[in-house]
């Protein structure tokens, strides 16, 4: 009787079919796959999640990603500089924090848009960026100057426009009707071509007029950017520009550091001169260690890169160090 229970027991145990091995097969073929597509971005998971919870324990690899060549900077100097920076933050606390690979997992990028091309028009305006109060008065000045030719200038351009548009829509209206009922003499016919002659020629001369008038607006925008910053680093009690036309932003940020699944990238949008590259650098390679920004301003962890020192302050060496627990 036990016997034959335990052979009914028996068999009715479950034997895996061909179909289960079949799919099962199919299923760890599908995660091989997907591991491979998504290798990149695991990884970049993988180093991001041992950075935050294990910071400074291995050196984060950094490569160069997007390079506009426009900066007028070539690849090996732009490494060297970037060394530098590497060095700002590794010699304080004598820790490898970084390290170049060619497919290292911080991107850094070279970007070129408006707010590099409006410190070269600031540069050929003949200015050059000072930190102190005399350089802050003189550039006031020609701020001023700069946004009363302007503001002439863009009313001028407007009412140059509104006339234009009003001759445009006559112009349209009358050809318009002459379609619609086929009618017009020769006279008309000569007076509409040299109207039509006259609309292109004034459409050119206002798309000049529009391109002199955004030339202006950058340099005025670079001009605000510089006053704000000088009297946030000279802690001057004056007014705080706004800029116009084409808004460049509150912080106007010459560096900017961005993390997420696709890895961790450095874009840097504008630079002055070598020492104000350097600063950013390092300024966006404390935020890729986990670093906020510090209320010092001579810190390199400031918000503004408005300082010239090249090395941590005491701030920016006591936030490292808690951070890496040294």
């Amino acid at each position: 009787m036990e016997s034959e229970r335990a052979k009914a027991l028996a068999g009715s145990t479950p034997v895996p079919s061909a179909m289960n091995k079949f799919w099962n097969i199919i299923f760890l073929i599908a995660i091989i796959t997907a591991g491979f597509i998504y290798r990149d971005t695991l990884r970049n998971v993988w180093s991001q999640t041992l950075a935050n919870y294990f910071p400074c324990k291995t050196a984060i690899s950094y490569s160069i990603g997007t390079f506009d060549t426009r900066f007028g900077i070539s690849k090996a100097d732009f490494l060297s500089v970037v060394k530098s920076a590497e060095d700002i933050w590794e010699k304080p606390v004598g820790k490898n924090l970084f390290e170049y690979k060619d497919t290292g997992n911080l991107k850094i990028n070279l970007i070129y848009d408006i707010r590099q091309e409006a410190t070269v028009n600031l540069k050929n305006l003949g200015t050059s960026v000072e930190n102190t109060k005399s350089y802050y008065d003189s550039l006031k000045l020609q701020y001023e100057s700069l946004n009363a030719d302007y503001e002439k200038a863009k009313v001028l351009f407007e009412s140059r426009v509104s006339a234009f548009e009003t001759r445009k829509n006559a112009y349209e209206t009358e050809v318009s009707k002459i379609n619609r009922t086929g009618k017009a003499n020769k006279e008309t016919y000569t007076r509409l071509n040299v109207e039509k002659n006259y609309l292109n020629q004034e459409a050119s001369e206002l798309n000049v007029l529009q391109n002199s008038l955004n030339n202006k607006v950058v340099e005025l925008n670079t001009m605000v950017k510089s006053l704000n910053n000088l009297a946030s680093s000279l802690n001057l009690d004056v007014k705080k520009y706004n800029t116009i036309g084409q808004n460049l932003g509150e912080e106007f940020d010459e560096g900017l550091y961005k993390t997420g699944p696709d890895g961790q990238e450095i874009y840097i949008y504008q630079f002055e001169n070598k020492s104000k590259l350097v600063r950013v650098l390092a300024h966006e390679f404390g935020h890729a260690l986990g670093l906020e920004h510090l209320e010092d301003p001579k810190a390199i962890m400031y918000r503004l890169n408005n300082g010239y020192n090249e090395k941590l302050t005491s701030n920016d060496i006591k936030a490292v160090k808690e951070l890496c627990g040294i």
